[in-house]
């Protein structure tokens, strides 16, 4: 009777541990991306910001469920011609999908990027297009892009501490 306890309980505790971690495999993050989708269309508040560097600048909008961000939508342009069209999905505060899509008006080439992170910042995978062909993902690209969004969450939570 104790070896049956004893094997109930840890099948218990590897259960609860693994769906811990399910959502954030690529699956689980699809599962948020389509639930989250279903909030923008009905309930979610959105607002407008704008952000800049000596690089580019970007008019986005930040939608938020319950008061928490989990989606923004971005017009990215460089200084130099061109532009990117990007979209962030954020689970308690960090990024976990990011779909760009990045045109050069200069040499017409067309970029599409899609990262699915995890909590940690780890790119578990992405799908990158250049000009029609897959294209590795550059070393410091998944970086850069993590770094853009802490850029813009912490634009977003500066400018709402501003209006409060």
């Amino acid at each position: 009777m104790k070896l049956y306890k004893i094997i109930f309980v840890i099948i218990s505790i590897l259960l609860i541990t693994s769906c811990g971690r399910k959502e954030f495999t690529e699956a689980g993050i699809d599962e948020i991306v389509k639930e989250y989708n279903q909030i923008l269309e009905t309930t979610a508040e959105s607002k407008n910001f704008d952000w800049g560097d000596a690089k580019a600048y970007s008019n986005f909008t930040a939608y938020f469920s319950e008061s928490k961000l989990i989606f923004i939508n971005e017009d990215y342009r460089l200084r130099f011609p061109a532009e990117s069209f990007n979209r962030y999905y954020f689970k308690d505060g960090n990024l976990i999908y990011f779909i760009g899509k990045n045109l050069d008006r200069t040499t017409k080439a067309r970029n599409d990027l899609t990262l699915y992170i995890d909590p940690s910042g780890n790119v578990i995978r992405y799908d990158k297009i250049v000009n029609g062909e897959r294209a590795p993902l550059e070393e410091d690209e998944s970086d850069q892009i993590l770094d853009h969004a802490k850029d813009l969450v912490s634009s977003v939570q500066f400018k709402m501490k501003s209006k409060n």
